[in-house]
């Protein structure tokens, strides 16, 4: 009976460690980017409809998860919440033919103080080129900022994935 006891008291202890250990490793909240944007569109016209496709990309498989569709109201403004060092990839479209891709990295250098961030953009899909509906930006960390930043010409970040 008393090995039993101390059996179970073993147990006990080392699931407790094992709690204590695995919860405080999941606990640590490295906060959020919140992503803000605004389609440019002709707000005037009623049949213009737009939405806005977040995906999860996965640069080993090369393949993609949805994460959220947002239907963009007439005023444009969309808003959602991104996790830290993953890629994602933001289609936004327009039933006017034009959808434009932009391609997302929360990734930051070490060191970094991870808190909740923001970061805003603007998407045109009134001028486009017609032929080739889309066309595709990048936003990544840059560190000579300290912020978030986006270009239209590949940066070296995504060069060597």
């Amino acid at each position: 009976m008393e090995l039993l006891t101390r059996f179970i008291t073993r147990i006990y202890t080392l699931a407790f460690a094992f709690l204590l250990v695995f919860g405080s490793a999941t606990a640590q909240d490295y906060g959020k980017l919140t992503v803000q944007g605004d389609i440019l569109c002709n707000k005037k016209a009623k049949d213009v409809m737009s939405s806005v496709t977040i995906y999860r990309y996965y640069h080993q498989s090369q393949s993609v998860e949805l994460i959220e569709q947002q239907m963009v109201p007439r005023n444009g403004n969309f808003k959602f919440n991104l996790e830290f060092d993953k890629d994602y990839i933001i289609d936004v479209a327009s039933n006017t033919g034009i959808h434009k891709r932009v391609n997302l990295n929360t990734e930051v250098m070490k060191g970094y103080k991870y808190e909740n961030q923001k970061f805003e953009f603007v998407v045109d899909v009134e001028n486009g080129n017609m032929e080739n509906g889309e066309e595709v930006a990048w936003i990544y960390f840059d560190p000579s900022l300290n912020d978030f930043s986006h270009t239209n010409q590949m940066p070296v970040a995504w060069q060597n994935k």
